[in-house]
């Protein structure tokens, strides 16, 4: 069955798939093995589950029924009902079959998260004034926001990306705003050498006050605020780090609370500001400068690319060939944005072309140019409106779409009509839909449990390992329907590659939240080296981890191996904030990191034209330019 665009997703198509997938759950061998992880057998299982089955197909089941599973659908697709399934049949059995779970009651205790507002006392504690600035891309709901933090006494900016952390930061400096930068892999204080930054105070110590700190929401300092600003709110249903925005809103410590986003995100911040006996007032904001969904594609031809457009891909594989295709065919210089890039180096490829002097006149990106970079573009062309999402490939959101296509005609980018449009003439009919549809309302917001939660639930299974642990905890625990806990699959491959060390429950937890991505060989190999100097209480240096390829990198493949390294780096350092006695080179990683941010930099200027002079050949041929073994053993080239 194919997977339908957001705006034609109805209760039709969640009841065919909530049918299919019940008749999946009673036949997978993946589902037998978990609920025989809490004692459930084969026997009790075929059994119970065609109950449960039929139970549900008949309408006896308040959480399982179509209509309402379908912003759930739009928001975690298969994974988000496939929880759902199991979790309602451990309460199907709890209520029905309670002599088949008998020794469950104890765990679904400890794994009852079905009120996390109550975790916290912190912000229950005050009366906060909650004020929400909504509406779509372009339409200056975080400048009123940030505004009103320029003139408090103390505040803090909660950026979904460091990128933008910095750049609020930077923007708080020009303005005399005394501003300090908190991200897990960044501590910077106010720089009051700058004309007009001035401290608000100083301690009893002598030490300044800052007025204002510019923060990743995950990093969010503990204390009292006048004024908080929380950005991208809609992000608190992101099925990966929803708990973030979650945390910050039901704990946050702040007078004045300020959250910005789509509309989308109104219902569900106010249902959940209810419980907790707060109102939520809402400031409505319209775009500025006009949008235009163009009628026509670009016929599918490059030629038909011109200066001010940016060209969204949704494969990084894809990217350089892309540009090098749009180089060769127009004469226009590319530059480039992706995930995997560092920040600093997006931030450069965005400051070329923006630069009307520069001859950088496209701009060939991933989804990451949705939000954090301020950029001149005249048109967005979308190469498509489907994205591989680690299962198979589906349309992207209304809510990305929308997101993305904003970002043509930016406020003050000298562009009075900003364009979307698509390469295929078979896109634009989705496009037209898309950009013309509000997106659904947000049904629940993402947590996680806490690492007192996770300890008291691993000493009922001193045997399991941690990664089994978590999808245990997963799999029984019980969630509010305001509420989903966000997936683990990232965690769990972390979890796995130091599973074998000896490291405590605590430790672990730290680690699987680390920016860490166990599919790059090189960060797999620098996350071991790290954990094991963790679990063996020894210190470690960065130099001796890290050791760059000699010369530019010339091509995408030998580009990625710096990414790595890069990542790899960066490791470092955020773990050198969370175990400061066994990561001390902290100057040595900050040298090192800027030396391969600037190598990345000129091995992009590098890239030109698609030819065996310039790409420098393959990955295998760059590597051997280089001595370095770990290297090498690292990109399993041998």
């Amino acid at each position: 069955m194919k997977w339908p665009q957001d705006a034609d997703l109805d209760e039709k198509f969640a009841a065919k798939t909530l049918k299919s997938r019940l008749g999946r759950f009673q036949m997978s061998q993946d589902v037998r093995r978990r609920c025989g992880n809490f004692g459930i057998g084969d026997g009790e299982f075929v059994e119970w589950a065609s109950k449960f089955a039929q139970s549900v197909m008949d309408g006896n089941n308040e959480r399982l029924v179509p209509k309402d599973l379908v912003p759930l659908l739009i928001r975690s697709r298969l994974e988000g009902l496939d929880n759902l399934i199991l979790s309602q049949f451990f309460a199907f059995l709890e209520r029905d079959a309670p002599h088949v779970v008998k020794d469950m009651k104890y765990l679904r205790e400890i794994t009852d998260l079905r009120f996390p507002h109550e975790w916290t006392l912190g912000a229950r504690t005050m009366k906060r004034r909650i004020i929400m600035h909504v509406g779509p891309t372009n339409s200056g709901k975080t400048y009123h926001a940030l505004e009103r933090l320029k003139n408090c006494k103390s505040g803090v900016y909660c950026s979904p990306l460091r990128l933008l952390a910095h750049e609020v930061y930077m923007r708080m400096m020009a303005a005399g705003v005394s501003c300090g930068l908190l991200t897990g892999e960044d501590r910077r204080y106010p720089d009051y050498s700058l004309q007009d930054v001035k401290p608000v105070g100083y301690t009893s110590t002598g030490t300044p006050i800052t007025q204002v700190t510019s923060c990743t929401i995950e990093m969010l300092p503990v204390k009292l605020f006048d004024v908080a600003v929380i950005d991208e709110i809609q992000m608190i249903s992101d099925k990966q780090r929803g708990w973030a925005w979650t945390s910050a809103l039901l704990s946050l410590r702040a007078r004045e609370l300020h959250l910005c986003g789509e509309p989308s995100a109104v219902p569900l911040v106010k249902r959940i500001c209810e419980m907790m006996d707060e109102e939520v007032e809402v400031r409505e904001y319209s775009r500025l400068g006009e949008l235009e969904v163009s009628s026509r594609s670009l016929e599918g031809s490059w030629k038909n690319i011109r200066a001010g457009d940016c060209v969204v891909v949704f494969s990084r594989a894809e990217i350089y060939g892309i540009k090098n295709t749009i180089e060769k065919k127009t004469g226009m210089r590319c530059a480039v944005i992706y995930g995997s890039l560092p920040p600093e180096s997006r931030v450069k490829q965005a400051a070329l072309f923006n630069d009307p002097n520069s001859d950088y006149d496209v701009l060939v990106a991933s989804d990451a140019v949705g939000m954090g970079i301020n950029l001149s573009i005249n048109r967005v062309v979308f190469t498509t409106l489907e994205k591989f999402d680690g299962e198979s490939v589906r349309p992207i959101s209304v809510s990305q779409t929308r997101q993305i296509g904003g970002r043509a005609g930016r406020f003050n980018s000298g562009v009075s009509v900003g364009t979307v449009t698509t390469m295929q003439p078979s896109d634009i009919r989705a496009l037209q839909s898309s950009m013309g549809t509000m997106p659904p309302s947000l049904d629940a917001a993402g947590i996680k449990p806490t690492t007192s939660m996770i300890e008291m639930f691993s000493h009922q299974f001193p045997d399991v390992s941690f990664s089994q642990l978590w999808s245990m905890f997963r799999d029984i625990a019980s969630v509010d329907d305001q509420y989903f806990m966000c997936s683990f699959d990232d965690q769990e491959s972390v979890a796995r590659e130091i599973e074998k060390l000896p490291l405590t429950v605590s430790e672990r937890y730290q680690l699987i939240y680390a920016p860490v991505n166990a599919r790059d060989p090189i960060v797999k190999q620098c996350l071991q080296t790290y954990a094991a100097a963790i679990a063996y209480k020894r210190e470690c240096n960065i130099m001796d981890v890290v050791s760059l390829p000699l010369g530019i990198p010339t091509n995408r493949e030998t580009i990625q191996i710096f990414e790595q390294w890069h990542r790899g780096i960066t490791l470092y350092t955020w773990l050198s904030y969370h175990f400061p006695s066994t990561f001390t080179a902290v100057d040595e990683s900050f040298a090192i990191k800027e030396e391969c941010e600037n190598t990345i930099q000129m091995g992009l200027l590098s890239l030109r034209k698609p030819n065996r002079e310039n790409t420098g050949g393959n990955t295998d041929e760059y590597v051997k330019q280089d001595e370095n073994k770990s290297i090498r053993k690292a990109l399993g080239i041998y």
